[in-house]
C-alpha cells in the first residue's frame, strides 16, 4: 500500500461527529459554521454540507479539555 494510501482518513458527516464529540448535530453544524469547530463544507449556499474528519476533532477536544484546565 502506497505511503498516500494508508495515510487517508474518511470524512463523517455532522450525525457521526456529533455523536464523537457529544454535542448535538446541530450544534456541532452551527460550530462550523462560526469556525469553532474544524470542518470542511461542501456545497454553497443554504444546502452547504459539513464534512468533519475524527482526527480533527480529537485535537479539538484535547485543546478543548487542556484550555479548561
Amino acid at each position: 500500500m502506497s505511503p498516500t494510501m494508508s495515510s487517508f482518513e474518511p470524512f463523517v458527516d455532522a450525525a457521526e461527529a456529533s455523536q464523537f464529540v457529544r454535542l448535538h448535530p446541530a450544534t456541532v453544524q452551527r460550530l462550523a459554521r462560526e469556525g469553532a469547530l474544524p470542518g470542511h463544507p461542501l456545497g454553497n449556499g443554504r444546502r452547504r454540507r459539513w464534512r468533519f474528519r475524527i482526527s480533527e476533532l480529537q485535537d479539538w477536544l484535547s485543546s478543548r479539555s487542556n484550555a479548561e484546565r
